[in-house]
């Protein structure tokens, strides 16, 4: 119920033993607990809790063998609307409505997608999944489904509504159906792709059980607040962590890619402390900027797993952190630090810690064009390893950790402990990473960034994390780094993702979009301004990628700009109207490019102080009315401010009353900074 409203009617649960679903509706039980549902499922017995909290339910379900013999527990079923009278009811047109999808890791596919199948009918369907939190937006109402942990299982959401699927000429104002699903972690598929959930083949044994993670159910009317409601929420239940500062710096990986060397890092490093003031400003908290060092340092050519610096490196890493501290600058480091590559010393040497396949040859991510096995966390021998590696690092002087290709430590395969699930070990993995470099019971001086990850289960283990695709690709001729592959299209990914993701920031870590870059002849000034715009409004972690030394000065100008630079680490902008304008015929894929994402982003900050900016995302020109009601929540006299001005401060366009009329480029953003005005405006 919400107020008055009945939102979930005749929901059931279920679970899977010994590959067979019992549901709480076939054999109830009574219980003596007023709001929980108990059943029988098979052999053994199955309850279900809701509590209240947040003014929504949090469900959560627990299975006990109480027999004789072990039982194999398949996957969950925490949350079924389906079937007879059964209905979600989320504001009165769902026809109208749109769904947020969230892919299960960092580089997948987020987005708003119709909640109507019937709006694509005859073309691809629309995306009807979401991993971790779904939300459903009819206008103003929104009903959020969260896991509140991911801490044993891998929770996606399933739901299906069709104007025309229905009995009678009215159109139907229920959702007949949504699941909440918990079962073992996707396999990956290549072109970047999340593949489907793998079931669990756990050995429950007699006399004891197991829980499902907690999912919270919640419904309001007051648009995304809602959602960001639901992610606050999973924050504090699963012990998110924060850091003192959002880091800032400088990426070696999409200009230099693979040929990294040392020289580049330490000219790098110079650049910033002499030529980029705007940049290099210490943090309260003494945690300056980083220069981080990316895949290429390791035995050419990536050999994951042999976490050695190669020939290009000869002074060797703590050398170099020397170097680059040198220039009161912290240094960060890239590491797969589960993924060991075929050709390595690592799985020659030790074949015992890896995951196996299901015919008991090590696994092979199916993700990546070569072959690369994966460590078990879960062995004493590799949690050993870890450490050791990880407190080497420390030591030499890293500071910043881009932890990547996390997903591989959470799949599910045969691994020295059999009664842990791909997400559990993963968790275990990152654990025994986090103690190495910032040791329980002394202050958090290293910051961890997640990459390729899957997004709740490491939150708490983690101060930042990726969440989505590469925004280029670093190319190479015959062994040397060439010019990056950049694009608009590559942009408008980053800028969607952003969109549906930008709630994760603060409540789960902090989020980070990748780079920006202002690289000559492959993007426009305008289309660089757009990608350094999305970037510092991300309210994350805020990189450059650009070989900075010969990039030229009028670019260089634009990575410079202190008035943008100034709204780096500050609250992520929102869409307004992000669930107005969903795509329609969007495929689920990192590399699809939105037709059209909403214009306006605002950032309202405590002063009173609201940050607009008006994208065109178009091929054309546009004009544009800024409304001041929809980005200040109120109409009235406002002085705005030109922010890409090159003048300290932002140049100021004058006092304006209620809107003002754009014009924008292709592909442009207007950034401005609205005050309120106490003088009327005059003609």
């Amino acid at each position: 119920m919400a107020g008055d409203r009945t939102v979930v009617r005749h929901a059931a649960c279920a679970v899977k033993l010994n590959g067979e679903w019992f549901a709480s509706t076939t054999t109830p039980l009574p219980h003596p607990e007023p709001v929980a549902l108990h059943w029988q499922a098979g052999p053994a017995l199955a309850t279900a809790r809701l509590i209240s909290h947040e003014g929504g339910v949090v469900i959560e379900c627990e299975l006990n063998n109480p027999g004789e013999a072990p039982l194999t527990f398949n996957g969950w079923r925490p949350v079924i609307i389906e079937g007879g009278s059964a209905a979600l009811r989320v504001g009165d047109e769902p026809w109208r409505a749109s769904a947020l999808i969230n892919g299960y890791q960092s580089w997948d596919y987020a987005g708003i997608h119709p909640l109507d199948a019937a709006i694509t009918e005859g073309d691809r369907k629309p995306t009807a999944a979401s991993w971790w939190t779904a939300a459903i937006c009819d206008g103003e109402a929104m009903f959020v489904a969260q896991v509140l942990r991911a801490s044993r299982f891998a929770t996606v959401f399933r739901w299906h509504y069709h104007r025309d699927e229905h009995a009678g000429d009215s159109l139907p104002t229920d959702i007949p159906l949504f699941v909440a699903e918990q079962h073992g972690s996707p396999l990956s598929e290549p072109e970047q792709r999340s593949g489907l959930p793998q079931e669990l083949r756990l050995e429950v044994q007699p006399q004891t059980g197991l829980v499902s993670d907690p999912i919270l159910l919640l419904y309001g009317e007051d648009g995304t607040a809602t959602l960001r409601k639901a992610l606050t929420a999973a924050g504090h239940a699963a012990g998110a962590r924060s850091f003192p500062t959002v880091p800032r710096g400088w990426c070696s990986w999409y200009h230099l890619g693979l040929a990294v060397t040392e020289s580049d890092i330490t000219r790098h490093a110079a650049f910033l402390a002499k030529r980029m003031p705007e940049l290099v400003k210490t943090s309260a908290n003494g945690f300056r900027p980083v220069i981080q060092l990316d895949d290429g340092w390791m035995p050419r050519w990536q050999r994951w797993g042999d976490w050695v610096a190669n020939e290009f490196f000869a002074t060797g890493l703590h050398a170099l952190a020397t170097r680059v501290h040198r220039h009161r600058l912290e240094l960060g480091i890239w590491l797969a630090p589960f993924h060991v590559a075929a050709d390595s010393k690592l799985a020659e040497a030790h074949a015992d810690w890896l995951l196996k396949a299901g015919d008991g040859t090590p696994l092979v991510d199916p993700r990546l064009s070569r072959a690369y096995h994966i460590l078990d966390p879960t062995h004493p021998q590799v949690q050993k390893f870890l450490d050791e590696l990880f407190r080497g690092l420390r030591k030499d002087g890293f500071t910043y950790f881009k932890l990547d290709f996390l997903y591989g430590a959470a799949y599910e395969a045969s691994r020295h402990d059999p009664e842990v699930t791909g997400t559990q070990a993963l968790r275990s993995g990152l654990k025994r990473i986090f103690d190495a470099v910032n040791p329980p019971g002394k202050p958090e001086q290293t910051f961890l960034l997640a990459c390729g990850a899957p997004l709740m289960p490491v939150v708490g283990l983690v101060h930042g994390a990726r969440t989505g695709g590469d925004v280029g690709i670093p190319q190479m001729e015959n062994g040397k780094a060439t010019a990056p592959q950049l694009g608009f299209p590559l942009i408008l990914s980053m800028a969607r993702n952003q969109a549906a993701r930008l709630f994760l920031d603060r409540s789960l870590f902090a989020v980070d979009v990748d780079v920006a870059m202002a690289a000559a002849p492959q993007l426009t000034p305008d289309e660089a301004q757009v990608m350094i715009t999305v970037a510092a409004l991300s309210g994350g972690i805020f990189m450059l990628g650009d070989d900075l030394e010969t990039l030229p000065a009028d670019r260089l100008a634009l990575l410079r700009n202190p008035n943008v630079l100034g709204l780096v680490g500050g609250p992520a902008a929102e869409p307004v109207h992000l669930f107005s304008a969903p795509e329609r015929e969007a495929h689920d894929h990192w590399f699809a490019s939105p037709q059209e994402l909403p214009p306006l982003w605002v950032r309202r900050d405590a002063d009173g102080t609201t940050i607009a900016a008006v994208y065109n995302w178009s091929d054309a020109a546009k004009p544009y009315r800024l409304h001041f009601g929809e980005a200040t929540g109120a109409g009235g006299t406002f002085t705005i401010t030109d922010l890409w001005s090159t003048r300290r401060g932002g140049r100021v366009l004058g006092v304006k009353t209620d809107t003002l009329r754009l014009t924008l480029p292709p592909h442009s953003v207007r950034l401005l900074k609205m005050k309120s005005a106490a003088a009327p405006a005059r003609s």
